[in-house]
């Protein structure tokens, strides 16, 4: 489904990223680790294991997890990282493969009672050595995630067991997968599907009637479609048909996909396939509709242009395997709703802008199976396409008589910036453009959000995660894009320099933290640097002239040194007994943080 000259454009223009990134810190497996997580944008930012943990006798591995303590589960990440991997022959990796990889993290969790005696306690594996042995009887679902820089081509979900967990899930995040995910953000939309000429059948809908009989926004039609006609479209069209679904990529696998599954296998079961599942959300911009009969709503869809599963991909993908696995499909049907999104031509706003909010209420509203991000759902509002259309138009300052050459990039959907890349001819068109938009100066929408909360005083949210920095962001700033009454305020330029200022402190921060070479809790340290800083000499900072002069004072780095070893120091002696990164995420470690540390780091400049 994706060429292999896309394969090998994506390939190299990640690897040229990661090579930067590598020569500077001497390792692979951590860069790559970093940089996939951008694209995963989990909910919970992990902790990474720096060293990672490895003992090739008894073939553990783990390089990241997190724990949910709220809803007691634990992720776990292992990176297969391939130093043959290359453009040309674009090497693969089997099922075979990655079960024993996705083993490695397993044994971690079984060995952990003998592990935390053997483990060195000033180590991160230590920590979550501890976790597994206290926790193991509360943790109802666990996370294998498997991060390889090869092509699984199979795609063949992974079984694993973990005794005394109920649910575990494994999935494989390789270089197909981040490549679909940055172009089902971009909007990317299949054509049009003739369902009688390409699949010999076609299916009936009733199209709900409108009590206003004025302009409207959609036609909507509810009904079903056959599970045969379902799979061979998604064999056909795969990844494409579901793009647009914030859940757009997804495995049969866990408790809900393989319930799927053990349906369809079982011939009465299978017959009652409508009437367990909840059906699938569709969206398109136009159709062949036929009307069945004169005097009632009945029409038969023959065709759809830019037709898009919205909610319903898992049951999509379900359906798929088992068809794929010769599972007879025959008298399965699924509950379908089709929603054909109209735009008033006397409307002004942008056709595409209008079809990205109104799918991503449905998106909203209809996914109430899965856990959807609030930063996929946001990602259209007014807020976020004003942020873009800034860093595509603001030059950065230059002071040597030159001209402007560079801009920020804001990245308002995953991949973005490698996309745009990759719409330019290889040689000087993407060389003019990685020098008007630097690598490193790309910010993502949970980048933005994380160190604008660390800076305004919540580095406990941004310990927590992109996900609740960008909820609590959005809030914040909630005035840019939601309608407050009757107003609703105006993007400044102003407001883009400090929100650009906000983070370069925060990366001059980590620049600094990173040549400190402290053991373990990085982020955390880095946010609560940033928020001590802004709380004592916040005076002394003017964003504006941060912005301007595009960097903090050197004079501010023996001053972040100090407040980073003293935030490493406070981090590790007040947890006590408590896992550090979990009482990172509690305000109240913040509060503790000010109220013993502050008189001491007061006086330093």
């Amino acid at each position: 489904m994706i060429e292999n000259r896309q394969r090998k454009e994506f390939l190299i223009d990640f690897m040229e990223d990661l090579e930067e990134k590598a020569i500077k810190t001497g390792s692979y497996q951590v860069p790559f680790l970093e940089k996939m997580l951008t694209y995963m944008e989990q909910s919970d930012e992990p902790e990474v294991l720096l060293p990672p943990y490895l003992d090739t006798a008894k073939n553990i591995a783990i390089n990241a997890y997190s724990f949910d303590e709220e809803n007691n589960v634990l992720d776990l990440y292992v990176v297969d990282y391939n130093f043959e991997q290359n453009e040309d022959d674009l090497l693969t990796i089997n099922m075979t493969s990655v079960t024993e990889i996705a083993n490695k993290a397993k044994r971690f969790v079984t060995n952990a009672k003998s592990l935390l005696d053997t483990i060195d306690r000033s180590l991160q594996g230590y920590d979550l050595a501890k976790i597994l042995t206290e926790k193991m009887e509360v943790i109802s679902e666990s996370n294998i995630y498997v991060l390889t820089n090869l092509f699984y081509t199979s795609n063949k979900p992974v079984e694993l067991t973990i005794p005394g967990i109920d649910t575990v899930n494994v999935q494989v995040w390789d270089f197909d997968r981040i490549q679909q995910l940055i172009m089902s953000e971009q909007g990317i939309e299949i054509d049009y599907i003739d369902f009688e000429k390409d699949y010999g059948e076609s299916f009936d809908m009733m199209l709900v009637p409108d009590p206003d009989s004025g302009v409207k926004d959609f036609d909507c039609y509810v009904g079903y479609i056959s599970a045969e006609l379902l799979a061979k479209a998604y064999d056909e069209w795969g990844q494409k048909l579901v793009e647009r679904n914030v859940r757009s990529f997804l495995q049969a696998r866990g408790g809900t996909n393989k319930g799927i599954r053990d349906t369809l296998k079982d011939p009465f079961q299978r017959k009652m396939f409508v009437a367990y599942n909840n059906g699938i959300s569709t969206v398109a911009r136009s159709g062949d509709f036929e009307k069945i009969s004169q005097g009632t709503n009945l029409y038969k869809i023959k065709g759809l242009a830019g037709w898009q599963i919205v909610n319903g991909g898992q049951t999509t993908a379900s359906i798929h395997q088992a068809y794929k696995n010769g599972i007879s499909l025959k008298d399965v049907y699924v509950q379908a709703k089709l929603t054909i999104l109209q735009v008033n031509e006397f409307v002004k706003k942008d056709q595409h802008v209008l079809e990205d909010e109104m799918v991503s209420r449905i998106s909203q509203y209809a996914n109430t199976q899965n856990k959807v991000n609030k930063s996929d759902l946001l990602a259209n509002t007014r807020f976020m396409s004003d942020l873009e259309k800034f860093s595509r138009n603001i030059w950065i300052p230059v002071f040597d008589g030159r001209r402007p050459e560079s801009k920020w990039y804001f990245e308002r959907a995953r991949g973005q910036y490698m996309v745009d890349i990759n719409r330019r001819k290889r040689g000087k068109e993407q060389s003019d453009f990685k020098k008007q938009y630097p690598k490193d100066k790309v910010l993502t929408k949970v980048d933005i959000a994380k160190y604008y909360m660390s800076w305004e005083g919540h580095p406990h949210v941004s310990s927590k995660g992109g996900e609740e920095a960008f909820k609590r962001f959005m809030e914040a700033n909630k005035s840019f894009w939601k309608t407050e009454g009757s107003s609703q305020s105006k993007m400044t330029l102003s407001v883009y320099q400090k929100l650009i200022a906000r983070s370069i402190i925060n990366l001059r921060v980590r620049e600094i933290v990173n040549e400190m070479n402290l053991r373990g809790y990085k982020a955390n340290v880095i946010y609560y640097t940033v928020a001590m800083i802004n709380h004592l000499y916040s005076d002394k900072i003017d964003l504006v002239n941060v912005w301007e002069k595009q960097s903090l004072s050197d004079s501010w780095d023996e001053v972040i040194r100090i407040i980073a070893d003293k935030a490493l120091s406070f981090l590790k002696v007040s947890a006590g007994d408590r896992n550090i990164t979990q009482w990172a995420k509690q305000e109240a470690c913040w509060i503790q943080f000010k109220e013993t540390c502050s008189k001491e780091l007061s006086n330093l400049i």
